[in-house]
């Protein structure tokens, strides 16, 4: 469906119970039920990065790989693209109602930023986000992880 293409996404999660995971470096994490959006960058494909996230039994490498075995992807929001927006992804996120860090750390090892991982009680919504997004909004699009797996 992409390619090679490079870009930055987010995952939309849903958790139906709390879990508790331990969580790499990160240790042992306590997740609430509700939603969750993952921000990563794919600077070597797009649509092979967010296939690793939908597969199971693979080796667990980053912090997203525990959390998505006990989370289901409901929605993959994407921007293709050279340069990697996921720090000013997760800002926009984070102001959006509700957005709160439950993990601080999560995925954001490699930057300055709080989290890559926000909760949300109730689902978050994709024109809230582009919204906050300004110009870079008008990038964004959104798919089914169906359409990744496709």
């Amino acid at each position: 469906m992409f390619g090679v293409e490079k870009g930055t996404y987010a995952l939309l999660l849903a958790l139906e119970r709390e879990v508790a995971i331990a969580v790499g470096k990160l240790g042992l994490c306590t997740f609430p039920s509700g939603y969750y959006i993952y921000v990563g960058s794919a600077r070597g494909g797009l649509s092979q990065r967010v296939k690793r996230h939908l597969r199971g039994g693979k080796r667990l490498r980053w912090h997203i790989d525990y959390f998505v075995q006990c989370a289901e992807v409901v929605e993959v929001w994407y921007a293709l693209g050279e340069e990697p927006l996921e720090c000013l992804w997760c800002c926009a996120i984070g102001e959006m109602p509700q957005g709160r860090i439950l993990v601080p750390g999560f995925g954001s090892s490699d930057c300055h930023c709080s989290s890559h991982l926000i909760y949300f009680l109730s689902p978050p919504s994709f024109e809230l986000f582009q919204k906050g997004l300004g110009e870079n909004g008008s990038q964004l699009k959104r798919a089914t992880p169906s359409e990744f797996i496709g």
